[in-house]
């Protein structure tokens, strides 16, 4: 017999039986992925008390975020308790002259107007984990500007999140951190995923594919993966 012939043969069934064993594997994965995520029936009962955040205010022309978009513009990524919703606070607005905060000032002072002084809805909660960003740990107030009141999520005691986070600016602002629906997934019945918003996008609606109704370790791979580390 032909040694020659038995050899390539040989590799021939091991490059076949390698192929076969990666497809499996594949398909394998993308059937543990599947059963790892809740249904459509399964989703659409849980948005009764965990809706998506829709709208945006009257007079306010906005652009909706990707979630990379979020993490480019914020510190950290946190999962975290809610415990209460705090009373809304308001913030004077660094008013130096020649900056816009100033000329506004100025202009409203020669209007006879009262100086603008945003508004500011705050949540009490409770860090967990910090997915990945600088630490943050212990008791946390998350805040998003009042005239959103409706439109931001509407967190109550006892939901569990994971939210894209940016230390707050101030003394006002001390021990906050801003957050917004463009980067915030409510963690549900255990350990599964609903993203608070849904965006139109090619970009929006890919993340949210991938990542909406899952489990929250595959949300917070996919949050490294985008994160590069």
């Amino acid at each position: 017999m032909n040694i020659k012939r038995i050899i390539t043969a040989a590799i021939a069934s091991i490059m076949v039986f390698g192929i076969l064993t990666a497809c499996s594997n594949l398909s394998s994965e993308s059937d543990e992925l599947a059963a790892a995520s809740l249904s459509p029936e399964q989703i659409k009962e849980l948005r009764k008390e965990y809706p998506l955040s829709t709208g945006s205010p009257e007079n306010v022309d906005l652009r909706d975020l990707t979630f990379k978009e979020v993490l480019d513009h914020t510190d950290t990524v946190i999962v975290a308790e809610v415990i209460q919703q705090m009373p809304d606070f308001s913030v004077d607005l660094i008013t130096e002259p020649g900056t816009p905060e100033g000329n506004l000032a100025e202009k409203s002072k020669d209007s006879g107007l009262e100086p603008y002084k945003p508004m500011f809805t705050s949540f009490q909660v409770n860090v967990d984990q910090v997915v990945t960003g600088e630490e943050v740990e212990g008791t946390i107030n998350l805040i998003y500007n009042s005239e959103f009141k409706g439109i931001e999520p509407e967190l109550k005691p006892g939901m569990k999140i994971v939210a894209a986070i940016k230390k707050g600016v101030g003394e006002e602002q001390e021990g906050s951190y801003s957050f917004t629906r463009y980067g915030t997934y409510y963690v549900v019945d255990g350990d599964y995923v609903l993203s608070a918003f849904e965006g139109q996008s090619e970009e929006m609606r890919t993340f949210s594919r991938d990542t909406n109704g899952y489990k929250l370790d595959h949300l917070i791979s996919e949050i490294k993966a985008l994160r590069g580390n």
